[in-house]
């Protein structure tokens, strides 16, 4: 019954085709985007006891019955909005955008989307790569509610993903004008200033989104990380390694952290030490590219020449283009 639920959406009428990314290609999502679905807040079933078994779904978080539940509900009520907002949220949390943003489009079509559920519109869209659909979308929400920091920052965001850095710096800090805590603008901000050559202002800002970071309950290692990096450009080995596994510590599943720990570690001579990061890097993420480069150029420094080419086999497939008309990898 699962299997219902794309068809049951993608063939919907409501610009499906357009929504699936007919016209340019889609960048790749902002990392910010993918920790908002992570982390949205989960979804509650209309009211009802013809819902109950949804609700239940919903507590256990068995997404992929929530949603057939949720679809054949849908198929006995398909103007309940309430329904499709719903199903939206699970398909955030199970990080589906596409068809999150299918479900809010039909939800609109019946009534207009309230600010959280249009907010929702725009992480969906923005996860799936499409800046250009959520910037209307975010312009629509900043205009009615100009208190709120999340918008300018999605805008800072949505610029900086498009080389319009200038234009990224004057919205991030509008955001933190709006809310002086903003890790993620103090981050994003270093990021917009690395790219106007311009590091000590980077490094300020950073240092900042660091501090906050640190009283946070839940702290995220990019500030960690993005500090460590450029330290690291500038020679200054010592301390990025300190940021790199301070980013490890907040997060141990951080493949990219692994990677730049074992570049510091490589800077050292720690040759060893530097493969076993390495190594926790590509168990974590397998779709990381760059680590098993790095691997291949240790492998032949210790003289392990046919570690070496295997290495760079799997690099070259990792990064070798789709192949245009099957969608897979080339091999």
């Amino acid at each position: 019954m699962a299997s219902r639920i794309p068809g049951l959406f993608l063939a919907a009428s409501l610009g499906a085709a357009a929504l699936a990314g007919a016209q340019a290609p889609p960048a790749p999502p902002p990392r910010d985007a993918l920790e908002s679905l992570a982390t949205a807040p989960l979804p509650r079933a209309p009211s009802g006891d013809a819902h109950r078994e949804i609700d239940r779904a919903l507590a256990a978080r068995d997404w992929a019955r929530a949603e057939t539940l949720l679809a054949d509900a849908i198929a006995r009520e398909p103007k309940s909005t309430a329904l499709l907002k719903t199903l939206a949220g699970v398909f955030l949390v199970d990080r589906r955008p596409l068809n999150a943003a299918i479900a809010l489009k039909k939800a609109e079509a019946i009534e207009p989307l309230d600010p959280q559920s249009r907010y929702q519109l725009v992480l969906a869209y923005v996860a799936m790569g499409r800046g250009d659909w959520a910037r209307p979308e975010l312009e629509r929400l900043a205009a009615a509610q100009p208190s709120e920091a999340r918008f300018p920052y999605w805008l800072g965001r949505l610029d900086y993903d498009a080389g319009q850095y200038a234009s990224s710096v004057r919205r991030l800090e509008a955001a933190i004008a709006l809310d002086p805590s903003f890790v993620r603008a103090f981050d994003n901000l270093g990021l917009c200033h690395e790219a106007l050559n311009q590091p000590e202002v980077a490094i300020a800002r950073y240092r900042e989104a660091i501090r906050l970071n640190r009283l946070s309950a839940e702290p995220s290692p990019w500030p960690l990380l993005n500090l460590g990096i450029l330290l690291r450009s500038r020679g200054e080995g010592a301390e990025a390694e300190t940021l790199f596994r301070e980013a490890l510590a907040a997060d141990p599943g951080f493949a990219r952290a692994h990677y730049q720990l074992a570049a510091v570690l490589e800077d050292g001579n720690q040759l060893d030490a530097a493969v076993r990061s390495l190594e926790q890097a590509v168990k974590l993420d397998p779709a990381y590219a760059e680590p098993h480069y790095a691997l291949a150029r240790i492998h032949r420094r210790q003289g392990r020449m046919a570690d070496a080419e295997a290495e760079i086999r799997i690099f070259q497939r990792l990064k070798a283009p789709p192949d245009k008309e099957s969608g897979s990898v080339r091999k």
